[in-house]
């Protein structure tokens, strides 16, 4: 009779740690997984600063300009907004690129502007282009244009944009 009561007992502590391991897994599984995908985000966000950080770690010492002089001043047409009959646009002179010297592709990337600074101006052109009147800025000019040589080339060694020239109207 013991032994029969002895299993019925070890019976049922088994049953209730069955019942509990299940609990357990459907209540910890799902929060282990959350803060594993915060931990994940978190350390993609730190990964892009640390790039971040790397590729603005320059001095003006490790930059090499690369200018282009247009052989006559060009006007580029503004995206027209809404309502506004009377046509914009901006002339410049010509613009320059400064390349990071101390980036790991300069020589690649240098060499690819020099024989073709046509991507560059097409950059250039189509982030003027993008503006409206009212959006416009030359510091948003640059930006935009320095984001789209650094994504056609995918690189970070380009790290400046400026216009010759400037005007609009």
């Amino acid at each position: 009779m013991k032994k029969n009561i002895l299993t019925i007992v070890i019976m049922a502590a088994t049953v209730v740690n069955l019942i509990l391991t299940i609990i357990m897994v459907f209540s910890i599984v799902p929060a282990a997984n959350k803060t594993n995908k915060l931990v994940d985000k978190v350390a993609e966000v730190m990964d892009m600063e640390l790039e971040q950080e790397q590729a603005e770690n320059y001095s003006f010492e490790d930059l090499t300009p690369y200018e282009v002089n247009f052989e006559n001043k060009q006007t580029i047409n503004l995206t027209q907004e809404d309502g506004d009959k009377e046509p914009h646009y901006v002339v410049i002179d010509g613009f320059s690129v400064s390349l990071n010297k101390e980036a790991d592709d300069y020589d690649k990337i240098y060499e690819a502007v020099q024989t073709s600074p046509v991507y560059v101006t097409g950059c250039v052109k189509s982030a003027i282009a993008e503006q409206t009147i009212s959006t416009l800025n030359e510091e948003t000019i640059k930006a935009a244009a320095l984001a789209k040589i650094q994504d056609f080339y995918d690189s970070k060694c380009i790290v400046r944009v400026d216009l010759n020239g400037y005007m609009y109207q």
